[in-house]
């Protein structure tokens, strides 16, 4: 009876040791977890703000460009997150969003009204000083409080387990401490009323170590519920600053974005577009060093971005023109943006570069123009004041020759005259050609009889020459819409150039033949054996005046180009491997 009454009082102190430890856990875990919901809710605000500011800052260029597809894979991207509600953007006249529908997909934000409970934050659109707009991220607290919901339940489960656990513990060291000692002392004391004699039974030592060791117990697994606290707040903010969204963002861009180390010049990221302009792949990018890809001609080079990028200070922006070589050796236009800032607690330098081969490209096939259609002008009011006191002149030696004969002394004279006289009238002439604006009649025809009556004005000079005009001609070439008479001058210009700078009986090859590459063109190439073209004239060939032919005028060429740009084609001119040059010319076929 005894026996019986001890262990349920015990069992008692167990309980009652263990309700007073579950109350402190409790509380404890009430604190916690209100800390733990507080700070949830206030890093759901921070990175609600956060987001707004990145996703004004990624669609800056996008909206400053006006690039809707652009402004829309930003949103999509940025969205993607499942506590993002819905994104509308305000910029550039139109309104851009995405928005959560029944089965939580995004999809166009076509004008719904905002439900309410949802954190809403704005943010500025702004490139410089320009204010381009607002974004407007909407997000459900659903996930945060299915979080938080979790984080009850895991803390009851705890504190059940706990409690179970601690009730066990006490109610087995109760039973060492207490009542198998009065047990050993009850079997002794009944074992001397019977006259039995033996030693007192040891009691259970150890008892404060037993209190201590619970205690430590206790204490360690509140440390392990704190490491655990905090490591869950690390892995949301992880989370929602992901490399994997960085990168998708990054990897968007249409320009190209290096991010260097100033102080090393070293290159520390580079995006997708990069890859694809400049030829190297992201690992290799890596290797390289602040100017390690500037043409090195003129002031584009090295060292030169070296100092930029290293003297750039925080918040300081600079914009330049630049010039860029590719892993291809090709040369290639940028417009580069730099920009120093803050990241991850180190200055970094972000470069921006857009391509603008295209407007070089334009702004120099303008400044040609302009300067040919001046000079076309000047030569042609040149030619016609000269053409009729030389008609003079040529009139006047035949009346000298006509009046008092060519005796002995006087024939070689004669002579001179009337071929300096010619030489002088066919420059005039190709002057008159050049400058004149004449009006281009073009009809749908075939341009193969335009070829044979070039290749027959020009045969003459080539079998004085003894040179061989060979002809290889895709017929029945493609219609095009031409002035034969225009185009015969084209043909005649270049087929007389390879006759005279070609060596004696060697052939000049003229092919015609028809391409599709997205549109027809018919393509002329006219190919001789004479010394080329150095590497240093090539870009001047076309120039008026450029000649290296003795008695040659420099306009051929000249003409021959602004016969095809009336035509909408093009003209190039290459050396071949062989020895030797080559005229390409291009002209559009009718569909």
């Amino acid at each position: 009876m005894k026996r019986s009454r001890r262990k349920p009082l015990a069992g008692i102190v167990a309980v009652t040791l263990a309700i007073v430890t579950t109350a402190v856990l409790g509380t404890y875990s009430i604190l916690s977890y209100v800390h733990f919901a507080n700070k949830q809710r206030t890093s759901l605000h921070g990175l609600l703000a956060l987001q707004a500011r990145e996703l004004a800052v990624a669609l800056a260029l996008p909206v400053w460009n006006i690039d809707r597809n652009g402004i829309d894979r930003v949103i999509t991207a940025m969205a993607q997150p499942k506590s993002i509600y819905a994104i509308r953007v305000t910029a550039a006249g139109k309104t851009h969003g995405v928005i959560r529908n029944t089965n939580w997909t995004l999809v166009p934000w076509l004008g719904a009204q905002e439900p309410p409970g949802l954190l809403v934050q704005e943010a500025k659109i702004t490139l410089g000083n320009n204010n381009l707009g607002t974004a407007r991220i909407l997000v459900t607290p659903r996930f945060m409080e299915n979080d938080l919901h979790e984080e009850r339940v895991r803390i009851v489960w705890s504190i059940a387990t706990s409690t179970l656990l601690i009730i066990l513990v006490i109610y087995a060291v109760l039973y060492r401490m207490f009542v198998q000692p009065v047990e050993q002392i009850e079997q002794y004391a009944m074992m001397v009323s019977k006259g039995g004699h033996g030693e007192s039974a040891p009691l259970a030592s150890g008892s404060a170590s037993e209190l201590v060791n619970l205690k430590s117990s206790l204490d360690t697994m509140i440390t392990l519920l704190d490491q655990r606290y905090i490591e869950l707040q690390e892995e949301m903010i992880r989370r929602f600053e992901s490399e994997e969204r960085f990168r998708t963002i990054f990897d968007s861009v249409n320009d190209t974005i290096i991010i260097y180390d100033p102080e090393s010049g070293a290159i520390l990221d580079v995006n997708a577009r990069f890859c694809e302009v400049f030829g190297y792949t992201r690992e290799e990018a890596l290797q390289f060093f602040s100017g390690s890809f500037a043409s090195g001609i003129g002031p584009y080079s090295a060292g030169f971005a070296r100092e930029k990028i290293r003297g750039l200070g925080i918040n300081e922006h600079f914009i330049m023109e630049w010039q860029a070589r590719r892993r291809d050796g090709a040369l290639t236009w940028f417009e580069i943006s730099l920009r120093a800032a803050m990241i991850g607690g180190m200055r970094r330098v972000i470069t921006v570069a857009r391509d603008i081969n295209h407007r070089k490209e334009m702004e120099e096939e303008l400044r040609r123009r302009e300067t040919m259609s001046a000079m076309g002008a000047l030569v042609a009011g040149v030619a016609h004041e000269v053409r009729n006191p030389l008609f003079g002149i040529a009139s006047t030696i035949d009346a000298f020759e006509a009046e008092f004969g060519s005796g002995e002394g006087a024939t070689e004279y004669m002579s001179t005259l009337r071929t300096d006289v010619a030489r002088l009238s066919r420059l005039m002439h190709d002057l008159l050609e050049y400058g004149r604006p004449r009006d281009i009649v073009k009809h749908v025809q075939s341009v193969e009889p335009a070829i044979a009556e070039a290749i027959r004005i020009c045969s003459p000079r080539a079998k004085e020459r003894q040179i061989e005009i060979q002809q290889m001609i895709d017929s029945p070439l493609p219609l095009a819409a031409v002035d034969a008479e225009r185009i015969v001058t084209m043909l005649k210009n270049v087929i007389e150039n390879a006759v005279e700078f070609s060596s004696a009986g060697q052939p000049v090859a003229i092919t015609a033949s028809a391409q599709r590459n997205g549109k027809a063109n018919l393509v002329f190439t006219i190919a001789d054996h004479g010394p080329g073209f150095r590497d240093a004239e090539l870009p001047h060939v076309f120039e008026p005046f450029f000649t290296r032919r003795k008695g040659g005028s420099g306009l051929g060429l000249a003409i021959v180009q602004k016969v095809v740009t009336e035509h909408g084609g093009t003209v190039a001119a290459h050396n071949r491997a062989n020895g030797g040059a080559t005229i390409e010319i291009r002209l559009p076929a009718s569909s």
